[in-house]
């Protein structure tokens, strides 16, 4: 199985458009941000978590050839806004399966792309077709056990995924117990971690590094970051002892390109 950060940023991306601060304009390549999204590549299959408005651009990246399945943390746009872009991946009679909580597939047909869904409304060039797969706690996929994981996006619940080892938290300010109880011991985390200050609906690198020492993973990996954080400035305060963000932990910031084997 392998890993790809294909986006670690937030909403706005990274650099953010008419800043001028030193991650934004900064020309170390990792502290390029686009919106964060994973492709999980197992059993000959390409699985994305999110596919937000920058997937075009990831897709081209890295050369995507295929995706075979999507996993949907929430509704937000910046998770959902690329889903456009994968109708060269479909056909007609064979849809892509998209999966997610009941609450936020509804809201994604009802208010975000309807038209996917309405027959009566002209389509131009095509559409994505897609197949929601409501799930609630388990299911298999490319061989894999995948494992949904509740948590709290402010007042939004949302879901990470726990498999193979490994598990997903993006959006994150609240994690309930049932929750942390299915992360001790990864082989691999990879969680939202906004910036370094307090926010009512992420967590700052302090929690998410507080959360990790208690599940402790063999290795850390902090995404959705904004421009507040710069990378190398970060990284290196991971490894000062005695400094506020030292854990004892294997613990990095993710990058967009990122590759994470197991």
């Amino acid at each position: 199985m392998k890993l790809t950060i294909l986006g670690s940023g937030t909403s706005h991306g990274v650099p953010v458009i008419g800043c001028s601060c030193p991650t934004c304009l900064s020309e170390d390549p990792r502290d390029n941000r686009s919106n964060a999204s994973l492709l999980i590549e197992s059993g000959g299959q390409n699985i994305l978590i999110d596919c937000g408005r920058d997937f075009r651009q990831q897709a081209l990246r890295h050369q995507l050839g295929r995706v075979d399945c999507i996993l949907l943390t929430h509704t937000h746009f910046d998770h959902v806004a690329g889903i456009d872009d994968l109708r060269v991946f479909s056909r007609r009679g064979h849809p892509i399966p998209l999966f997610g909580s009941p609450a936020h597939l509804n809201y994604l047909k009802t208010y975000i792309y309807h038209y996917l869904f309405d027959p009566t409304i002209q389509r131009g060039g095509g559409v994505t077709e897609l197949d929601l797969v409501a799930v609630d706690e388990r299911f298999l996929l490319a061989g894999l056990l995948f494992e949904t994981l509740p948590a709290w996006h402010g007042e939004l619940e949302v879901f990470g995924y726990k498999f193979g080892g490994c598990a997903y938290l993006s959006d994150v300010s609240r994690v309930p117990k049932a929750t942390l109880q299915k992360l001790y011991n990864l082989e691999v985390l990879v969680l939202g971690a906004l910036r370094h200050a307090p926010h009512p609906t992420h967590f700052t690198i302090s929690q998410a590094l507080e959360l990790a020492s208690e599940v402790k993973p063999r290795r850390l990996y902090l995404t959705h970051l904004c421009h507040d954080v710069l990378h190398e400035q970060t990284e290196q305060s991971f490894e000062k002892k005695g400094g506020p963000y030292h854990t004892g932990l294997e613990a990095h910031l993710a990058y967009d390109g990122l590759r994470i084997e197991l």
